[in-house]
């Protein structure tokens, strides 16, 4: 951005509402509901732990194949790809029978990953430098609205039958209201990243490294919990009903907390803010290992959703701060770690419970937060990591 550049303030209005659409259909359906969807249908840990994996595994080809359509077909056109992609595997879901779940979760997952590389560089593209930190926690905050709406507009309409997928099917084919309204994105180009000369690595790719370190330790995080908690609830003895008001709650940590993650990146420094949410996440997963009941679960599930969505928030506030180049590389960096990782989240917890218990799951999502928190203490030992950096 320029100060020859005003900023699109429409633009950066509608963009936010097609995230916020299409993350209730893609994500908030697609990777929060569905896996209960699936598990009402009889999967165990295992069968379930590939669905949910296959599904991540179909974000990653998305990621990994938009930039180069953002180049030949614009920022628009993706998003609009990415749209009717997932709707497809919706309505594949909805017309053929089990044998096809799998192909149709793929296809799902790789509509979510091109939507989120057509959109997310476009619009922190456009947006001003300073704050920026504050700006991904807005928009975070605001697509936090989709793990809440999802779970309970299912409640509404039940979770054993079509419901959910239709629900999918409507809230993502709305994203395309807000997008029509959307001004001309900015040309994108292939970036050739290089490697920067001189005695060692800069701050701010330190600072980036540290945006991938997060984005891989909350793609298993996040992709193990949401995939096999309706494991870990059938355990607990939860009906499908107090699971999905659960991840309601979490939702709601998701939506309330974000912006806080970036205030606290911006004005005590990333290493600060990362230190501080996975150390609430380990707090929150030694206390839920205990017999909590429903209420004492909805507390720490709504903290959990706080800080387990804050690492992904962190992480695009690193790819903002750090590296060189046009912003979408560094974006896309942070969102193929974090679908990459994400992919083995599913397989490793559903492997952990299915050879111990139920209770597994939260072991490894304390476990995890303890693994990052021991690579910042000992980077920040090392003087690697700064604290804090200028806005780029």
């Amino acid at each position: 951005m320029t100060q020859q550049h005003p900023i699109d303030w429409g633009t950066v209005a509608a963009l936010n509402v097609v995230s916020i659409f299409s993350q209730l259909g893609q994500f908030g359906i697609g990777f929060v509901v569905l896996p209960v969807w699936l598990a009402q249908h009889g999967l165990n840990a295992t069968e379930l732990g590939v669905l949910v994996s296959a599904q991540w595994l179909g974000m990653l080809i998305g990621l990994a194949i938009a930039p180069r359509l953002n180049v030949r077909l614009g920022h628009a056109k993706v998003i609009a790809l990415g749209l009717l992609v997932t709707m497809i595997g919706f309505l594949v879901m909805l017309n053929v029978g089990p044998y096809a779940w799998l192909p149709a979760v793929v296809v799902i997952g790789l509509g979510m990953g091109l939507r989120w590389i057509g959109l997310e560089p476009w619009l922190y593209g456009i947006t001003p430098t300073q704050g920026r930190g504050r700006l991904v926690g807005f928009h975070e905050t605001m697509i936090g609205i989709a793990p809440i709406v999802a779970p309970l507009t299912t409640n509404w309409v039940g979770i054993e039958g079509s419901g959910p997928l239709v629900l999918g099917l409507i809230f993502t084919g709305m994203a395309f209201i807000p997008l029509a309204f959307a001004g001309v994105a900015p040309r994108a180009k292939m970036v050739q990243v290089k490697r920067a000369s001189g005695q060692g690595p800069s701050p701010r790719n330190l600072i980036l490294a540290l945006g991938v370190a997060t984005a891989a330790i909350g793609g298993i995080t996040e992709a193990a919990f949401s995939g096999l908690f309706p494991i870990f609830g059938a355990g607990r003895d939860l009906s499908a009903d107090q699971m999905v008001t659960l991840l309601t709650y979490f939702g709601f940590g998701g939506l309330l907390l974000q912006y806080l993650m970036g205030w606290l990146a911006d004005h005590r420094g990333l290493v600060f803010a990362v230190l501080v949410n996975a150390g609430m996440t380990i707090l929150m997963a030694i206390v839920t290992s205990f017999p909590l009941g429903f209420n004492g679960l909805a507390v720490t599930f709504f903290v959990m959703g706080g800080t387990i969505t804050g690492y992904l928030t962190l992480a695009i506030v690193a790819s903002t701060k750090a590296g060189h180049g046009d912003l979408s590389v560094n974006v896309r960096l942070i969102s193929m770690a974090y679908t990459a990782s994400a992919i083995f989240g599913p397989l490793l917890a559903g492997v952990a419970m299915k050879s111990s218990t139920s209770e597994a799951l939260i072991w490894l999502v304390g476990a995890l937060g303890v693994a990052l928190c021991g690579y910042v203490l000992i980077q920040t030992r090392r003087r690697v990591l700064p604290d804090r950096l200028p806005d780029a």
